[in-house]
């Protein structure tokens, strides 16, 4: 049903051509706000079980075979949003090209400046999951500038109160003051850091102290064994040794 959903909804900047029930080709080139064109990205679609895999076709170098920073995975697939291939009905499909066009817009941008749009990213990994439940908790509070500030740049209100997490247990230190960011309880009293994490609700501060541990878990799983492709500035795989090696299709999943 997935492929058949995405054929039946396939917009004029893409060509679809199904090969099997589970496979098919896809050629797309996507439009610029300026009206230009993208390059030509000559794609496969996977579906496998319940979800739909992007790649790019083996006779195509247009993309890197694998770039966390450019959210191509070890195994050649793209993550072009979290969750964006899983269960594609008729409803979801036009969604999932809009995400696709996004993709390939993002991939012109890295291409040409070395950065992948800031406003289109989310953390690799678990740690996306994570990050959508920091910027929840931070709505409730008023405060998704304030997040954002704090993953961009690390400087805020929730930047700071980070230094205030005691390490071993991942909570706020001194569990009988005020909570940094503020929630209250049903009176307008500001909790206590211990009945904030108790109440269940998320404290964006707790959220992004877990966050940053498991987007260096996730750097640290593929250090030594995915090769940095070089295309972009500030990737945390650049090496100097030369000590990296190919990496095998089984390794780590990007977001």
């Amino acid at each position: 049903m997935s492929l058949a959903a995405l054929a039946q909804c396939c917009p004029t900047w893409a060509e679809f051509r199904p090969v099997d029930g589970r496979e098919a080709h896809v050629d797309i080139v996507a439009v610029r706000a300026s009206k230009t064109f993208t390059r030509l990205f000559e794609l496969k679609l996977l579906h496998l079980g319940s979800d739909v895999s992007v790649f790019e076709r083996e006779i195509s170098k247009a993309l890197p075979s694998c770039c966390p920073e450019r959210h191509i995975n070890p195994d050649g697939s793209f993550c072009i949003g979290l969750r964006a291939g899983e269960g594609i009905t008729t409803e979801t499909a036009p969604a999932w090209w809009d995400k696709l066009h996004a993709f390939a817009l993002c991939q012109e941008t890295a291409e040409e400046t070395g950065f992948w749009p800031n406003e289109a990213q989310l953390s690799h990994g678990e740690a996306g999951e994570v990050e959508l439940a920091a910027e929840n908790a931070a709505d409730q509070l008023g405060l998704r500038a304030i997040y954002r500030e704090a993953v961009a740049f690390d400087t805020g209100l929730i930047a700071s109160g980070l230094r205030k997490i005691a390490p071993k247990t991942g909570a706020l230190r001194n569990g009988r003051s005020a909570c940094v960011c503020g929630r209250a309880d049903r009176h307008g009293r500001v909790m206590l850091r211990r009945d904030c994490r108790r109440s269940g609700l998320g404290c964006p501060i707790v959220f992004e102290h877990r966050r940053r541990a498991l987007v260096d878990g996730f750097w640290r799983s593929l250090r030594g064994h995915v090769t940095c492709c070089g295309t972009m500035q500030e990737c945390p795989l650049r090496k100097t040794d030369g000590s990296a090696r190919p990496v095998t299709a089984a390794q780590g999943v990007t977001t």
